[in-house]
């Protein structure tokens, strides 16, 4: 029998989980869907199918639910699937949850004990003609692209059969997609990343052991044309710590940040290490080379109100907001240390570029960002940004207060122009549920006039929990054409 949920912030509002799938085979749309634009939106984010164990939960905890928006001819359907993972399976089975919150061996029911704990909640990315739903510590889950129905792991050949990013990087120049495992000994073990190549037919062609100072809960890395940057960060995971009534992932205050340098071709022997002051860095805008130095502009914070600190206290929202900053390392200066600007700063979330660039260099900068909310993780960011960083211009869309909006993201229009002048040509587009609606929209905008507001709004009719990260792939694009083919 299904249990109510305990009164947590990341479980009501925006939040509250409806735990329901649903087809929609023809959306009621406001406005008017651009005759070039054309294909799929997929967003995944946490939509927990029970409450945890005890009255502990994290926004990072709930099974993975990715819904698909499929534009074509100007219409548009929706479905949204749970991912049936291992573990959803066996707590569907039970009718009740058996994970401890993060796999925590030590509040799981014995039941599950050894058994893999795969959210697949974070992010939903094509590659290798594959969908594959995403999190951090367990392999990829390959989903349908049409009907998102789970079609299981992928080891790549049994080579990967633990950890895998949330964030790997596609390089759309080379088709290839580089990916770095976390934590791949287990919480008590040696603290070790791999760092994966997978070609554009996804295949598994390099993979090195990277050794790190601490179990850094590294959510993201960094790609540029020739080189890749490990982030180890304050904050960490350790079970030891939790088994003396600590919190098992916390900040610890006063480490540094450190950043690992390798070629993209390297190994451990290549690294070089470079140091900053104590740095909050989940999520970055784009990365590339330029003039002997890394550029990397990057959503950062002093600290954070995600995790705790290693000895229980929570810092607040307000005195760790995000902002746009630009960490530089120059490859040819006699010192260790990067050097930060801030380029702007809102308080902000998943910025990013026209991933089609990836890797190389951009200007523009899509994101959700807060106007008005109190605390903006709880409550939702409210407003959709494009932001220049050459000429410092904003461009806002205010979807009023109280409104939860997701991760802004370019769509390239059918035809679009490649390389750097066709840099955000199409549209970007967002969803978002505004305050006390009955349901949510995808919200498309012209991607250069966000201000004008969005040209079309493609109602849903409930409202969609706030989540992670989505992506769009046009219906003259490589990536989806070979991922229905396949």
């Amino acid at each position: 029998m299904a249990k109510p949920f305990p009164p947590h912030p990341y479980l009501h509002g925006h939040h509250a989980p409806n735990r329901f799938e649903a087809d929609a085979p023809d959306l009621v749309i406001e406005g008017e869907i651009p005759k070039d634009l054309a294909g799929v939106f997929y967003r995944n984010g946490p939509e927990p199918l029970h409450p945890t164990r005890g009255d502990e939960y994290h926004w990072f905890d709930g099974d993975g639910m990715v819904y698909g928006f499929f534009i074509e001819e100007g219409r548009v359907s929706m479905r949204n699937r749970w991912v049936r993972t291992e573990k959803f399976e066996l707590e569907k089975a039970a009718g009740e949850r058996l994970f401890g919150v993060f796999g925590n061996p030590m509040t799981a029911d014995p039941s599950v004990q050894g058994k893999r704990y795969n959210t697949a909640n974070t992010n939903i990315i094509i590659h290798g003609g594959k969908l594959l739903a995403l999190m951090e510590g367990a392999p990829p889950v390959v989903l349908d692209p049409r009907d998102l129905s789970t079609l299981g792991e992928d080891h790549y050949g049994g080579t990967i059969s633990t950890t895998f990013s949330a964030h790997p990087k596609i390089d759309y120049a080379t088709g290839e997609m580089i990916n770095i495992g976390a934590m791949i000994n287990g919480p008590m073990g040696a603290a070790e990343i791999r760092y994966d190549v997978i070609d554009r037919t996804g295949t598994l062609t390099r993979s090195q052991v990277i050794p790190v100072p601490h179990m850094s809960l590294m959510h993201t890395f960094f790609v540029t044309e020739n080189w890749v940057v490990f982030p180890v960060l304050p904050i960490d995971t350790d079970l030891g710590r939790f088994m003396r009534g600590g919190p098992m992932t916390a900040w610890v205050n006063d480490r540094p940040s450190k950043l690992a340098l390798m070629p993209r071709n390297g190994s451990a022997d290549d690294l070089r290490w470079f140091e900053y002051e104590p740095r909050h860095m989940f999520h970055e805008l784009n990365v590339w080379e330029e003039d002997g130095r890394i550029i990397a502009d990057v959503a950062a914070a002093n600290g954070t109100a995600l995790f705790p600190d290693e000895t229980g206290v929570r810092a607040t929202h307000s005195g760790t907001r995000q902002s746009l900053r630009r960490w530089t390392i120059d490859l040819n200066a006699n010192t260790d240390v990067i050097r930060e600007e801030v380029l702007n700063e809102r308080d902000l979330q998943f910025p990013r570029p026209d991933d089609r660039l990836m890797t190389r260099k951009t200007r523009h900068s899509f994101a959700n960002i807060n106007l008005e909310s109190r605390d903006a993780r709880v409550e939702g960011l409210d407003a959709a940004l494009r932001f220049d960083t050459v000429t410092g211009t904003e461009d806002i869309y205010h979807f009023g207060k109280g409104a939860a909006a997701g991760e802004l993201i370019f769509a390239p229009r059918l035809g679009a122009k490649t390389g750097p002048e066709g840099e955000a040509d199409g549209y970007a587009m967002t969803l978002v549920h505004r305050a006390n609606a009955p349901g949510s929209e995808l919200a498309i905008f012209n991607a250069l006039d966000i201000a004008a507001g969005p040209i079309a709004r493609v109602l849903v009719p409930f409202r969609v929990p706030s989540g992670f990260h989505c992506n769009f792939y046009p219906a003259d694009g490589d990536l989806y054409a070979r991922a229905l083919a396949h």
